[in-house]
């Protein structure tokens, strides 16, 4: 039995990220106002990132040696990321996540934890047990990538969903961040296919090889733990703001001449995206009205100029800037952050929105909201 415990820089890099996983999964646990379905899987993937780390921290450190703990007690934790991030894409893009994709999401974990039991009780002894674990190791990277494209098609189907119905009322999320992660994804394992060849096919067998891997997957459990709940939080922001709002009446703003038939056509299109509060949808175009009415961009834009005296962008983004100056000025909205009112009033990006907000009021929302409340 060994007594000196292998301590070094890398290790030490490593444990952090497991104290950070740890910490944020115990957050999510015991705080009440994470309690949905979606970020349990954020949190069970989380987890399962941050026990896998741990497990391989523990035998890399010499603990499992010193106590001399069976090899049988292992579990292949690295079979359950990528499904429990699956359930969480879905619930986050907001589809259904039915028990048959949980199932067959963690079949191979399952498999993993059978195989481990048999390999122990039949006590296959080297090499051979060390050509059954590289042929496990091959699958476990094979289902892996086979998840993360099938988490592509998925945000991919999403985004086609959205831009082929501008119209729709659902919440647009970000997709963005979630496409990072994947790059991060795949470069860990591309990273982990390097180190398995290294391990088994090169003779390197010490654990410091799988340092880049474990040190990659303590940067992901950083990243996914706060990228995912910033995102989680502005969506339900969103969702609160959207039920608290009331349409407004727009009809007056534009008094029509009697007898204008373009007038009148403005008014009715005016009131329209101001009752259907179709300009908070930040896909909406020139195009996507013209349809709803049957007629030419061309001829839609002439009446935009000539009876608001502005280009499309420019009164669809004052409609924008009116309905986040209402909010800003309401105090029951006080608990929201901006990004989350920039993207209810339709905005698709902070900027943007800081953009034409300073361009109508001579101010940034957060001036304007402190003059407000003075």
């Amino acid at each position: 039995m060994s007594s000196a415990l292998n301590y070094n820089f890398f290790n030490t890099l490593i444990f952090s990220g497991i104290i950070y996983g740890l910490v944020f999964c115990t957050r999510i646990l015991l705080n009440k106002k994470y309690t949905s379905r979606t970020r349990t899987f954020l949190m069970f993937t989380v987890l399962s990132m941050t026990l896998s780390n741990l497990q391989y921290w523990l035998i890399d450190i010499g603990l499992r040696e010193r106590y001399e703990v069976p090899k049988v007690f292992y579990v292949q934790f690295e079979l359950l990321i990528l499904p429990f991030f699956f359930l969480f894409i879905r619930g986050y893009l907001k589809q259904r996540v039915a028990k048959k994709y949980i199932l067959l999401l963690m079949a191979p974990f399952f498999l993993g934890m059978m195989y481990q039991i048999s390999t122990y009780m039949m006590e296959i002894q080297k090499p051979r047990l060390t050509g059954y674990n590289f042929i496990v190791e091959i699958l476990t990277i094979s289902y892996s990538l086979l998840l993360i494209i099938l988490i592509l098609i998925e945000i991919f189907s999403y985004e086609k969903r959205m831009v082929s119905n501008p119209n729709s009322r659902k919440i647009k999320v970000n997709t963005i961040w979630l496409k990072q992660t994947l790059i991060i994804g795949i470069t860990i394992c591309t990273i982990w296919v390097l180190t398995t060849q290294l391990f088994y096919l090169k003779g390197q067998h010490t654990f410091q090889t799988y340092y880049p891997l474990w040190i990659g997957i303590s940067v992901v459990i950083y990243w996914v733990g706060n990228k995912g709940v910033v995102e989680l939080k502005i969506v339900r922001e969103r969702e609160f703001i959207r039920s608290r709002k009331k349409i407004l009446e727009f009809s007056n703003c534009y008094p029509a001449p009697i007898g204008s038939k373009g007038m009148e056509l403005f008014k009715k299109i005016v009131f329209e995206i101001d009752e259907q509060q179709l300009y908070t949808n930040p896909n909406v175009s020139l195009q996507t009205i013209a349809d709803i009415y049957d007629i030419s961009t061309g001829y839609l834009s002439q009446l935009i100029n000539m009876y608001s005296d502005e280009s499309f962008t420019d009164f669809i983004n004052k409609l924008r800037i009116r309905e986040a100056k209402k909010m800003l000025k309401d105090n029951s909205y006080n608990q929201y952050t901006i990004i989350a009112i920039a993207l209810e009033s339709g905005f698709n990006t902070k900027s943007n929105f800081y953009s034409v907000f300073k361009k109508e009021t001579k101010m940034t929302p957060s001036q304007y909201k402190k003059v407000q409340n003075l």
